[in-house]
Parts: C-alpha cells; sequence; structure tokens
C-alpha cells in the first residue's frame, strides 16, 4: 500500500522512498508469482517426461526380459531336440546286439523245424530267450523315455548311480566307435540336484569327447570317469585323451552356439546347457581345462544335507 503524501519535506522524502520500495516489492513479487508459475509449469511438463520415459523404460525392460526368455526357451528347445539325436543313436547301438540274438534265435528255430529237431524243449528256450531281449529292448525305451522328463523339484540321488545309468546309455555307442570307458568311482555319494538334468550333463559332455576322437582319429580312444567328492560337494571329473581344445578357444566353449564342429553337426548349445543346468540349476559347478593328451571336464553338485531339504 502507497502513502498519499506529496509534500517536499522530509516527511514527503520519505513517503516517496516508501512508495519506490513498495513498487519494487510489489514488481519481485510478481516475478516471484510468474517464476513460481513457470516453476510449477516446468516440474509438471518434467514429471509428466519422467513419467512417459518411466513407461516406456518398464515398456523396453518386459520386452527384453520377454525376448530373453524366448531366447532361452528356443535354446532349451533345440538342445532337446539335438539330445533326441544323440539318443535315437544311441537306441540304434543299443538294439543292434539285441536284434542280431533275435534273429539268431528265429534262424536256429527255422533250422530246428527243418531237421525236424523241434521239439517242446527247445521251443521253451527259444521263447525265453526272445522274451528275455525284448523286455530288454523294453527297458532300454523306458531309459530313454525317462531321460527327458524334467524334474520338477530338486531331490537327493545317489551321484555314482546317475552316472553309472547314463554311462549304460553310451556304452553301446562307444563300443561302436571303439572308445574304452573306465570308471573309477568312490563308495556312494547322496547329492542335491535334479537327477535327469545331470544326466544330460553327463551325456552331452561324453558326447563331447566322442565327437572329440572322430574328427582327430585318436588311436587307443578311452574316457576316464572318475566319481568323488571334497566337503561340499560331489564332484565327477571327465577325461579323454582326444588330443585336448585349443587354447584360444577353451574359454569360449560354454558360450551358446559356439561350436568347432562342420555344419550341421553340432549346434554349440549342449556344452551351454549344460552350464546352465549345473550352475544356474543347480548351485554347482562345471569348467574345463587341458591335460596331457586331452581334456578334462569336472562337474560338481552341492552334496546333500538335511538342513537343504528343510528350507527348500
Amino acid at each position: 500500500m502507497k502513502l498519499d503524501i506529496k509534500t517536499n519535506d522530509e516527511i514527503g522524502k520519505l513517503a516517496q522512498n516508501f512508495n519506490k520500495m513498495v513498487t519494487a516489492l510489489n514488481e519481485t513479487q510478481k516475478r516471484l508469482r510468474e517464476s513460481h508459475s513457470k516453476l510449477e509449469e516446468r516440474v509438471e511438463q518434467r514429471t509428466k517426461e519422467l513419467n512417459d520415459l518411466n513407461e516406456n523404460l518398464e515398456k523396453r525392460v518386459d520386452s527384453e526380459i520377454r525376448k530373453r526368455q524366448e531366447q532361452e526357451q528356443l535354446l532349451i528347445q533345440q538342445s532337446k531336440l539335438a539330445s533326441m539325436g544323440e539318443m535315437i543313436g544311441n537306441i540304434a547301438h543299443q538294439w543292434r546286439q539285441p536284434l542280431n540274438a533275435l534273429s539268431l534265435v528265429m534262424q536256429n528255430v527255422q533250422l530246428a523245424y527243418e531237421l525236424n529237431e523241434l521239439d517242446d524243449e527247445f521251443m521253451e528256450k527259444s521263447v525265453k530267450k526272445v522274451n528275455l531281449l525284448a523286455n530288454n529292448m523294453s527297458k532300454t525305451i523306458d531309459d530313454f523315455r525317462n531321460f527327458f522328463k524334467p524334474n520338477k523339484e530338486k531331490e537327493v540321488f545317489v551321484l555314482n548311480d546317475i552316472v553309472k545309468k547314463t554311462l549304460d546309455i553310451v556304452d553301446s555307442t562307444f563300443e561302436h566307435h571303439n572308445i574304452k570307458i573306465i570308471q573309477k568311482f568312490e563308495s556312494k555319494i547322496k547329492v542335491f540336484g535334479f537327477s535327469n538334468e545331470f544326466s544330460q550333463t553327463i551325456l552331452n559332455i561324453m558326447n563331447n569327447s566322442k565327437d572329440a576322437f572322430s574328427e582327430n582319429s585318436i588311436p587307443n580312444a578311452k574316457v576316464t570317469i572318475t566319481v568323488k567328492n571334497d566337503k561340499d560337494y560331489g564332484i565327477v571329473s571327465i577325461e579323454d585323451n582326444a588330443g585336448g581344445i585349443p587354447q584360444d578357444i577353451i574359454n569360449k566353449v560354454f558360450e551358446p552356439y559356439f561350436t568347432t564342429k562342420e555344419e550341421g553337426k553340432g549346434t554349440g548349445i549342449g556344452l551351454y546347457m549344460s552350464k546352465i543346468i549345473v550352475e544356474q540349476n543347480m548351485e554347482g559347478k562345471l569348467s574345463v581345462r587341458n591335460i596331457e593328451n586331452g581334456a578334462q571336464f569336472i562337474v560338481k553338485i552341492p552334496l546333500y544335507k538335511e538342513f537343504k531339504i528343510e528350507k527348500s
């Protein structure tokens, strides 16, 4: 509020100075209100921009997560298909011997019939042998079917038994390729994890060794499987004498789609999926190093401890 004093004395001068101060103060308040209004507009605009950015960022993050999940599902599917291809080959080798035996039984039955020697005792023995061979072939189908069943929950399993079961699956294939398997097992070791997925890991590593032998034409080929444990882990060591892995690529063997095989002979996802199975899914460790004349894969799975079961 201004003072209405127009004298030229000291009171008048004070009034003039006061009025100037009031005018300046009003002008300052006006500028402050304008500045405050502009600041609110800028804050509102910036808030809107940040909200839009946050919304877009969330969408991008969700999109990237979906893409990653889709990629992982694709890798898992490709890994299963690759494993199924290997399995079909293993089944063929597993069945070759019993099929040959069945053929021999039928030839013997026919020969006995032609020689008029087909009596009840001969037929009974032949039928028993045929049933035994058929049951073994049926068991092979069950073994391979169970191999592909995913474990929904972690379980306690004996490391030695699962390794032995996996080696039984590939035994005929390795024998066909003249690769000797040497087993060195300690006492039964209980671990905690996914038994079928672990079996697939061992199979992937064994097939990797088999392919290395085929590529390098190694005489006296052999794979040594050692099962042991330390205070925290059950340990499976898989050593071969297939010539080892070149030093410039040994650190890449667990990367997705990395393969040294010819096109059409490898997907480059077997060891990658094995790494995920062991380290992400089972809290274990999977590593590789070169040894004399070959390579050594070491798989570590946490030992079974009761408190782990109670916490899960």
